[in-house]
């Protein structure tokens, strides 16, 4: 496991709940993370980010009036002023199955279940950074790629082009 310098990171927090606020700023203070800001709901994020330019969203599943999956969504569109690419990592309390597969249908790079630990948040920054997985766009949905590993397909490839590997950062330099 390799130790990054977060400083220079910047995350803005979109939670409702203002002790998981309290805690989620603590534990980006431990990873050194200097420049971090804190919102309360969907909206707000969206609002901040006219001005804010995130490396990194740190997303609350169940806020009103807009919630962590919804705000997913709408960066993922271009429907809101953060970079379509930026790593999203949703905190939730919930952990079923149908609210994980929607959070990643929705584009979020990362889960993180609830209680959370200093530990746990790194480990989902470490993943995003040696692990990124290369943005795919379909008729329904543009993120990250929802598979977390190499499958082969069964059947005939129809790709007009050979799949290229991009990272977000390759994808957002037009690279």
């Amino acid at each position: 496991m390799a130790d990054y310098d977060l400083s220079n990171v910047k995350v803005l927090v979109a939670e409702d709940y203002a002790p998981m606020r309290k805690l989620l700023g603590q534990v980006l203070y431990e990873l050194n993370v200097a420049d971090f800001q804190m919102v309360a709901n969907g909206q707000e994020a969206i609002d901040f980010l006219q001005e804010y330019e995130a490396d990194l969203l740190l997303v609350d599943n169940l806020m009103d009036p807009i919630d962590g999956t919804e705000l997913t969504r709408m960066i993922r569109a271009g429907k809101t002023p953060a970079d379509r690419h930026v790593p999203i990592i949703m905190v939730s309390g919930e952990t079923s199955k149908e609210l994980i597969v929607g959070a990643r249908d929705a584009g979020v790079n990362e889960f993180l279940a609830k209680p959370i630990s200093t530990q746990m948040v790194y480990q989902r920054f470490m993943n995003i950074i040696e692990n990124p997985r290369a943005f795919v766009q379909t008729d329904d949905f543009y993120g990250p790629d929802r598979r977390r590993r190499p499958m082969r397909y069964p059947g005939l490839d129809r790709r007009r082009e050979a799949y290229a590997y991009q990272t977000p950062q390759q994808a957002k330099a037009g690279g």
